[in-house]
């Protein structure tokens, strides 16, 4: 029996819990291990309004962690994230290979970043932004994960948001992601999907979620 194309799937069970018709644009900036997995989901969901931001190639260490395939080693980061959501789900997604410096941004954010410099630099284009209706941050290191759901021109959001936001020599993990397993990606990567569906669905958001392993953190 052919197999199906893209357009052909039966995205009927998902569309019955998120209905991709509330789906806003996202820009991604981050394309690693939770950016990949997150951007993967995001079109697996029928989130048709994707951007990717990452200036870097694939390396043997992202494939064990990631979406990226052993023979897109050496390969821009974006473009073989490209392939790999356009073999599944027949979308396009928008590709901006180079590392993000400050440019404008707009509709939903997501950051998968290593640094809190990066997150800062992000910030500053999202605090107070109209035209930015939430940003996930997503932070990993060994088995703990962190992902904030802030919305950008809520005080109370601003305000626990900036509490958290560190300089690189300050931050407890400055570099995150350096020693990192595929569970605790996966768990990132889920609550960036979770958070975006909830708060375009029911406008509601949870500011924080952790977890240490398969523990959440209260």
């Amino acid at each position: 029996m052919p197999s199906s194309e893209p357009s052909d799937l039966n995205r009927s069970q998902q569309d019955a819990i998120f209905d991709p018709g509330n789906a806003r644009p996202v820009t991604l900036i981050g394309a690693g291990s939770v950016g990949s997995m997150a951007a993967g989901w995001l079109a697996d969901i029928g989130v048709s309004d994707l951007a990717v931001w990452d200036a870097d190639d694939v390396a043997s260490h992202n494939v064990p962690m990631s979406r990226y395939e052993p023979e897109q080693i050496a390969r821009k980061k974006v473009s073989a994230l490209a392939e790999l959501i356009a073999r599944k789900s027949g979308l396009t997604i928008a590709q901006v290979p180079r590392m993000y410096a400050g440019e404008p941004l707009r509709g939903s954010i997501v950051a998968c970043v290593d640094r809190m410099s990066a997150r800062q630099l992000i910030w500053k284009q999202v605090r107070k932004n109209p035209n930015v209706d939430i940003l996930v941050d997503t932070r990993i290191a060994a088995k703990y994960v962190e992902v904030w759901a802030i919305r950008p021109c809520d005080p109370d959001d601003i305000a626990e948001y900036e509490k958290n936001l560190p300089n690189d020599r300050d931050a407890l993990t400055p570099q995150c992601g350096i020693h990192g397993i595929i569970y605790s990606t996966a768990v990132a990567a889920s609550a960036v999907c979770d958070d975006l569906t909830e708060w375009w669905t029911t406008g509601t958001v949870r500011r924080r979620f952790a977890m240490l392993g398969l523990k959440q953190i209260h």
